[in-house]
Parts: C-alpha cells; sequence; structure tokens
C-alpha cells in the first residue's frame, strides 16, 4: 500500500506509528505485570528460589523512606528514618511554599572477603519526598535534629 493509497483510505501514517507504539507499550506492561503476578503466584521462580528473599532483593533496590508525621497545636514533627545515609547527604528544602521536600543520594560500598575472595558491592540511590504543609506552618524557623538513623524535623506553627 503506498502513502497516497494511505492517506485516501483515511488512514495516515502518524496513526499507524502510533498505533505501532501503543501495541509495543501495551506488550512491555502486559510482561511487566505479568512477572509481578507470576511472583505472587510464585510461579516465576525455579523451583529452587525462594519468593520471600525475591521479593526481599527487588525491594531492597525501590527503597523509600519511612516518614512519620505528628500534628499539635504549636509545630509539626516529621520523623524520617534513614538507616546508612549520612547527614550530609541528606537535604531538606523549604523554598517552596506550603510545602517540604526532604530529598537524598547515597552511594554506598561494603566489601567482603572471605578465604582470598573479595566482593565489593555498590549500592547507589536517591529518594525524594515531598510532604504538604498546613497554611500554619513557619518553615523559616523549621528545624533538623539527627538522632542516628532517624532525622526529627519541627516545623513550628504561627
Amino acid at each position: 500500500m503506498s502513502i497516497q493509497e494511505t492517506i485516501a483510505d483515511g488512514d495516515k501514517p502518524n496513526d499507524r506509528a502510533m498505533e505501532k507504539a501503543g501495541r509495543e507499550m501495551e506488550a512491555l506492561f502486559d510482561g511487566f505485570f505479568s512477572s509481578i503476578e507470576g511472583l505472587r503466584q510464585n510461579t516465576a521462580l525455579p523451583e529452587n528460589q525462594n519468593v520471600d528473599s525475591t521479593i526481599a532483593s527487588v525491594s531492597s533496590n525501590l527503597w523509600t523512606p519511612k516518614i512519620t508525621k505528628h500534628e499539635s497545636e504549636s509545630s509539626i514533627t516529621l520523623v524520617a528514618h534513614l538507616p546508612n545515609v549520612p547527614s550530609n547527604q541528606i537535604r531538606i528544602d523549604t523554598d517552596t511554599p506550603g510545602r517540604l521536600k526532604i530529598y537524598s543520594e547515597s552511594n554506598n560500598q561494603v566489601v567482603y572477603e572471605s578465604d582470598g575472595d573479595r566482593v565489593t558491592e555498590c549500592r547507589l540511590g536517591q529518594f525524594e519526598k515531598d510532604i504538604p504543609l498546613p497554611l500554619s506552618a513557619c518553615v523559616e524557623r523549621t528545624t533538623a535534629i539527627f538522632h542516628g538513623s532517624d532525622v526529627v524535623i519541627t516545623v513550628p506553627k504561627y
């Protein structure tokens, strides 16, 4: 079929390209979600592999810190649990009105040595958490204190 015949039939070349891209995206998503469903049903793993260890391995690479929020009449307290993240790699941004953003990039390296073998494991990761604040929050007076692997952020209210 020539381009003229395609246009004459009311089908444009861009429509065909979009249709092909749509089919490819659908196949990509189907493959992704079927692999997750296979893990859930324990059908996508070899017999000698444990579902829990596979999920733990996957989730260790998809890290999101636990952040709890407590609000009183005088302040908002956020506690972010950030294990293995040095305090100098954590950023707290209050520049956006009504929002507080916590973000970090980490680059951890662990070296294992056994019987003359040496294995170096590198873990790179980042996270960003955007937390809405009430209009009464006085972000100019925000404080952050580090307690072990926890960062306690206090935002006073007007």
